[in-house]
């Protein structure tokens, strides 16, 4: 039996009676007195097991624990939420306004600008990090208005090494280079990586102060003239470029022949990607282009201003390419000589080099001026008095000086000339007479007629017992003379001084210097400015002197220039050529015999036994 402390529950039951019935004649407070709830509150709870909804006289509700522990959570959380949503929306409104700013510039080496936080355009040229509207990290180059152009070549090398150097930290990963159609690639850079225009465009370094404290404007740049005003940088047009190309010809090295190689290469790759091509020879060793060669292509549009024309990475839309960055521009067609044979990724990747700088040859390699018509002259004697007879032409090209082989065994010192003399005349023999039978008349007729056609750096190398009967020089136009013989060319030469001729004092002349031996970096730095010869012999040349060559010294090396050219237009005409791989100029002979004949039909060999066939540029070379 359940007790229960209220009222005990009536005997009747609660059911509808008739009474209940709404009548639409009674009044409104006789329907209120009817149908109110009075009655029910009066009447106990239909049920005793129900909680009562009238509180108990003189005690309040039990209070909850859980519900005040929740209040005093929730008040400080709903705060913070508060706070945290109007900091987000003030940082919005801060990006949507103020699209970012470049919050880190880095560098990678001793000479870097390291700054972390800077809102600043450093005042040297390298690479920044930079936030785009997303908060995302981006990267570009930036380059002073007042830094000039061309930088100088270890510049532009610094600014790619650094640039390697911010992609991975940028992106954790090792820079690895692909090559795709002939142009370098890095993956993970063009995911990143920020052209300086675009940069301004979209607003990434818009309002970013530059060191002197104003404003740099999206467009100030285009104000900014370009090119070096030279004449091979003509134009037709007044709008700028959308894609170009520009080859910077000055180098550290002292030599031609790199520099010419990958100037045909880089034009080769300048048409692959739709790039205007453009030449800058404003710090040049040899001079002006146009000296030497005839005016490149033109073309109708401009170049950039020059804070727009980056060395890397290589999908930047102005590229620049000189000497000091040929690893960067040409990925992995740089080659590393690990070994002396070749596997086929190997050899696609030569056949690669080999057709961008065929592309460069045919459209660049063209003498101007009194050397032009020397060549015409000297190719149609060579034309009238060998082949014309039945006789054969074979070039062969030594360079000895600073330019070692690869063959272990000479790389101490030089291929013998016995072994250029005798490749010769095998390859003479076996085209004449490829039975080996006995000479018949014609056979005869024809050894007779042919020649043999020598280059080299050492005039030294005409005179010896190899050469000096069976060989010619391959042009006459411009020689390198040994000291001997500017000794005996001086007015007094061979003369003795009777002893009351001499005079009271000695006065101090600077001894002739010859290319006894071949070609030097220090003899040619040392051209009418002996100090900086002496400077480069002991490897504390300067980059880029202060003082530019006098016309004496350009003079000078303007020779030295047009007689190398002169040299390997005339031996690469030749219908065999015989040279060493080790050389640049050899390299040049086999772009120029082309790749079907010259490499595949055996009219370009090489006797540098250190590598077999073809290579193009080579690290650290």
């Amino acid at each position: 039996m359940i007790h229960s402390s209220r009222q005990a529950r009536p005997t009747s039951t609660l059911r509808r009676t008739a009474s209940a019935t709404p009548s639409f004649n009674t009044s409104p407070a006789e329907f209120s007195k009817q149908f109110g709830f009075q009655h029910l509150l009066k009447s106990p709870l239909p049920s005793p097991a129900l909680p009562s909804i009238i509180p108990r006289h003189g005690k309040k509700p039990a209070p909850r624990p859980f519900r005040k522990a929740l209040r005093i959570i929730a008040r400080p959380l709903i705060w913070l939420c508060g706070l945290v949503t109007l900091y987000c929306f003030i940082r919005a409104l801060q990006s949507s306004t103020d699209e970012s700013k470049a919050v880190v510039i880095i560098a990678g080496n001793t000479n870097a600008y390291n700054a972390i936080g800077k809102d600043t355009i450093p005042n040297i040229a390298a690479p920044i990090v930079v936030a785009d509207a997303h908060r995302k990290s981006k990267w570009t180059v930036s380059i002073p208005q007042d830094a000039g152009f061309p930088l100088r070549p270890s510049q532009y090398a610094d600014l790619c090494a650094q640039s390697d150097q911010v992609i991975m930290q940028l992106h954790g990963t090792t820079i690895h280079s692909h090559i795709h159609a002939g142009s370098w690639e890095s993956p993970t850079a063009a995911t990143s990586f920020v052209d300086v225009q675009e940069a301004y465009d979209q607003g990434i370094l818009l309002g970013i102060d530059d060191p002197s404290g104003d404003t740099v404007p999206s467009k100030a740049m285009e104000a900014q003239e370009s090119g070096s005003g030279h004449e091979h940088h003509r134009s037709s047009g007044s709008e700028t470029c959308e894609k170009s190309l520009t080859f910077v010809m000055e180098s550290v090295d002292a030599g031609l022949g790199k520099t010419l190689l990958g100037l045909w290469m880089a034009y080769g790759l300048a048409q692959e990607e739709g790039r205007a091509f453009f030449i800058d020879d404003s710090n040049w060793a040899y001079g002006k282009y146009t000296t030497f060669f005839k005016h490149p292509p033109t073309h109708s549009c401009k170049l950039p201003p020059a804070t727009q024309r980056l060395p890397c990475p290589h999908q930047t839309r102005h590229l620049v390419v000189s000497p000091s960055t040929y690893q960067w521009a040409f990925g992995d067609l740089v080659e590393s000589l690990g070994h002396g044979h070749h596997t086929h990724h190997e050899a696609t990747r030569q056949r690669r080099a080999f057709t961008l700088a065929r592309v460069g040859h045919d459209a660049l390699f063209h003498l101007t001026g009194g050397d032009a018509d020397y060549l015409a002259s000297r190719l149609a004697s060579l034309e009238s008095s060998a082949r014309a007879h039945g006789g054969l032409t074979v070039g062969l090209h030594i360079r000895r000086g600073d330019r070692h082989p690869w063959e272990s065994q000479y790389s101490d010192s030089y291929l013998p000339p016995s072994l250029y003399s005798n490749t010769a005349q095998s390859l003479i023999t076996q085209l004449i007479n490829p039975e080996n039978t006995t000479l018949s008349p014609e056979s005869k007729s024809r050894l007779s007629a042919s020649k043999v056609l020598l280059a080299s750096d050492d005039p030294d190398i005409y005179s010896t017992a190899e050469f000096r009967d069976s060989a010619e020089h391959a042009q006459s136009l411009i020689l390198l003379a040994s000291k001997a013989t500017l000794d005996a060319a001086l007015p007094d030469a061979g003369r003795a001084r009777p002893a009351h001729e001499d005079p009271p004092f000695i006065k101090f002349v600077e001894p002739n210097v010859g290319w006894e031996g071949g070609f030097f970096a220090s003899i040619f730095w040392g051209l009418g400015n002996a100090a900086e010869g002496r400077a480069a012999a002991r490897g504390v040349r300067e980059e880029r002197p202060k003082e530019q060559p006098n016309e004496d010294t350009l003079r000078l090396r303007e020779y030295v220039g047009r007689a190398y050219l002169l040299d390997l237009k005339v031996v690469g005409n030749a219908d065999r050529v015989v040279c060493g791989v080790s050389s640049f100029g050899c390299r040049l002979l086999g772009v120029m015999k082309g790749w079907r004949k010259g490499i595949e039909d055996g009219e370009w060999k090489n006797v540098d036994g250190g590598y077999s066939g073809w290579v193009g540029l080579v690290e650290d070379d």
